[in-house]
């Protein structure tokens, strides 16, 4: 077994945390922790979760992890009753036991495949599971209707000289995600991958020194729509292993950005998943007194009946029904618009640059001396915002484009605003009253900004919210390489 962080599969520190909330997430301690024992990594299976643990498994016999004589790491299976029941935990598959260390572990789209980690010398009878030289390794096993679980299988990458370990299979099923610390990359442990060639796996690929550093990567977790989250010490976290996520944009891996607190916490904080539409998932945390499982929510307030922003429209006709033509010869009709613009014409369209006060006139122009002869017409001329939530943003972007979205001309009459919450229409969600935000993918997308309300004195608060679309577009350096 690995105490250091040099793979991290098993880590043992010490926080305080009964459920945590934050401006954006709400976190939960997991029921089915145990009291004395470690549970980590937990990943989707059927209805519930399949993770790793250290709890006994059996009466008589269970070889010892470490100095603290803990039995060694298995993989468990949990069901999902309801929202806040959980069900009896139990070893998953008995075929998998060995006398060493199991999991963390990922399964296929199908749930059909299951790779895990385990010691690369998991047949002793006997020794220590943290002896250094035994390695930790990927095995895999597939499940067949009539014979159930297959024998299990080695990753052909696997090295007795280093560990290859915390296996994640993206959804399509083409490219295995893992970190090792073999010779030659970054850090102390690094994330690789491999691409599936006509069925079998290619060779590691080191995913590179946007995400490597000279700390430690590991735990990686790829979720359905491309996103990468993974765990690391890199300089600037906030704890010893706090969670990051990235993208790819123009086939580059963008600048990891850490999860916000409470997910991320002084502690470690590594094994995160979540849900295909990004609302809740789950990580490990030892901010307790072992390592423990953690749910999270999103805290994002839902904005119901949401209605089309329409957009300001500044643009407007000018005409004067009553004015009679003058000498054409010797005098023109000129507006001005009061906001430093003059046209000539007894009928023009003019823009003004946004809402205010202006006063308009129609004058009769000298044509010889340019001079104002006389004024034919004056009007006061109030422009207002539609009283709406408003989104400021282009309708057209490109691939890996850094767009701002601004919400500051929202125009609402008696609603003193408190928050600004914003649905990117790709899954991803934000707060503020501007963000920023890059679009991985082309195609058309349904930005909503949702305001909430201060409190009045009897604490209640009103929403209010609108949507528009945004076009992506497939960026020209994308294109060239595609061509």
């Amino acid at each position: 077994m690995i105490k250091e962080i040099k793979i991290v599969v098993f880590i043992y520190f010490l926080l305080m945390i009964s459920p945590l909330k934050s401006q954006d997430f709400s976190v939960i301690q997991m029921p089915f922790n145990s009291d004395y024992y470690d549970e980590f990594s937990p990943v989707y299976y059927e209805d519930g979760l399949v993770f790793c643990s250290n709890r006994r498994s059996s009466f008589f016999v269970d070889y010892t992890n470490d100095k603290d004589n803990k039995p060694t790491f298995n993989i468990f299976y949990v069901e999902q009753i309801s929202k806040t029941d959980w069900g009896k935990v139990n070893i998953f598959e008995k075929k998998f036991k060995s006398n060493f260390n199991e999991g963390p572990a990922t399964f296929n789209d199908r749930q059909n495949v299951i790779y895990f980690t385990r010691n690369l010398n998991y047949k002793k009878k006997f020794g220590s599971s943290i002896d250094r030289k035994n390695r930790l390794g990927i095995f895999y096993s597939k499940l067949t209707k009539s014979d159930g679980w297959q024998d299990v299988q080695e990753f052909k990458y696997n090295n007795p000289e280093y560990n290859v370990a915390h296996p994640s299979l993206s959804e399509d099923g083409k490219y295995l995600f893992f970190s090792s610390d073999k010779p030659g990359g970054f850090g102390g442990s690094d994330i690789y991958f491999c691409e599936l060639e006509n069925g079998d796996w290619g060779e590691p690929q080191n995913i590179g020194n946007m995400i490597n550093t000279e700390g430690n990567e590991a735990f990686p977790f790829v979720h359905s729509s491309g996103r990468l989250y993974f765990s690391s010490d890199r300089h600037g976290s906030i704890g010893r292993l706090d969670i990051f996520y990235t993208e790819k944009v123009d086939d580059e891996w963008h600048k990891p950005i850490s999860l916000e607190t409470p997910i991320n916490s002084r502690f470690n904080d590594y094994a995160f998943i979540i849900d295909p539409f990004k609302k809740s998932g789950y990580f490990s945390s030892d901010r307790q007194r072992n390592e423990d499982i953690y749910s999270f929510v999103g805290l994002y307030p839902i904005f119901e009946n949401t209605k089309r922003m329409e957009k300001n429209d500044y643009c407007y006709v000018f005409y004067e029904a009553s004015a009679e033509n003058p000498d054409v010869t010797s005098y023109d009709y000129e507006w001005d618009f009061g906001d430093g613009s003059k046209t000539r014409g007894l009928e023009v369209d003019h823009c003004f640059a946004g809402p205010g006060d202006y006063t308009v006139l129609l004058n009769v122009i000298d044509r010889l001396t340019g001079e104002v002869y006389f004024n034919e017409a004056t009007y006061p001329f109030k422009i207002e915002d539609i009283e709406q939530v408003y989104i400021n943003c282009p309708d057209t972007v490109f691939v890996g484009q850094e767009v701002v979205f601004d919400g500051r001309k929202s125009n609402l009459k008696k609603f003193d605003i408190k928050s600004y919450s914003w649905d990117m229409g790709d899954g991803r969600r934000a707060k503020g009253i501007e963000v920023t935000h890059i679009y991985t993918s082309p195609g058309e997308y349904i930005v909503q900004l949702g305001v909430t309300s201060k409190t009045d004195k009897q604490g209640n608060s009103e929403k209010q919210g609108v949507f528009t679309n945004i076009v992506v577009l497939q960026s020209a350096k994308d294109k060239r390489k595609r061509d």
